[in-house]
């Protein structure tokens, strides 16, 4: 108790940094991100792709499907991100301190970013939600699932923590080509109780989107249990594959 009030008097006095950069940032910032690093987030714009969201690079043109859609649609119905992936840029340091140097404090700033207008649109859809799980072998020696706690960050919506499991643990998905990711996360999903599914849309969380090997493979187990409709949501996506 004591604990909990000194950290709520420290948070009181000492000024709100932000989490890039460590310049002040104002209390009425809805983020801990300061205007200049805010100002550098590539945001996810059309013109995109409406299925799998694919951003373009020629800004004159409207949302259109991209090839790839056109030719072998992915199982779930739309795909969206709040920003565009860089290795360096906001999107990776947050989502690399985050998950490997547990970095609780970016999770706030993903989740505002989750909660881009872009992406309300398929929570307001939603039925259900849920995040892409973790082997409890990784989940173990990570301590968290990134998707779970990013999950969290829509209330108004129910949140099903376990409905998907990972039942065959796989190698990293990094540094795997487009078909080699397909071949690793093949039968590494199942639902736990497949009722739950049923008629219902769902949505699934993740971090990033790379090829979307992963999402797609959640998608088609949700599929098979009769899901009327699967949307992808996640806080970064590349940004040409």
């Amino acid at each position: 108790m004591l604990k909990h009030l000194g950290l709520q008097v420290l948070d009181f006095f000492l000024p709100r940094l932000c989490v890039f950069c460590g310049e002040v940032v104002g209390e009425q910032a809805p983020a801990a991100v300061c205007p200049a690093c805010d100002e550098a987030i590539p945001w996810v714009r059309s013109p995109l792709c409406p299925v799998c969201g694919r951003v373009f690079p020629v800004l004159e043109r409207d949302d259109h499907l991209c090839g790839p859609c056109r030719t072998a649609p992915p199982p779930f119905a739309r795909a969206r991100a709040a920003v565009l992936y860089e290795e360096e840029g906001p999107a990776g340091q947050a989502i690399k301190r985050f998950k490997y140097n547990r970095r609780l404090d970016m999770l706030p700033v993903m989740q505002h970013w989750l909660r881009q207008p872009l992406c309300q649109e398929l929570v307001g859809a939603a039925d259900l939600v849920a995040p892409v799980p973790l082997h409890p072998q990784r989940l173990k020696q990570r301590g968290f699932n990134q998707a779970l706690l990013l999950a969290q960050a829509f209330p108004e919506v129910h949140l099903e923590r376990e409905l998907i499991t990972r039942v065959r643990h796989t190698p990293p998905q990094t540094g795997l080509n487009p078909k080699e990711r397909r071949d690793n996360v093949k039968g590494a999903f199942s639902l736990t109780r497949p009722h739950l599914a049923q008629g219902k849309k769902v949505l699934l969380i993740d971090d990033v989107f790379t090829t979307g090997a992963t999402v797609r493979e959640c998608t088609r187990v949700l599929r098979k249990a009769g899901a009327h409709q699967v949307d992808v949501l996640t806080v970064a996506r590349v940004r040409y594959e």
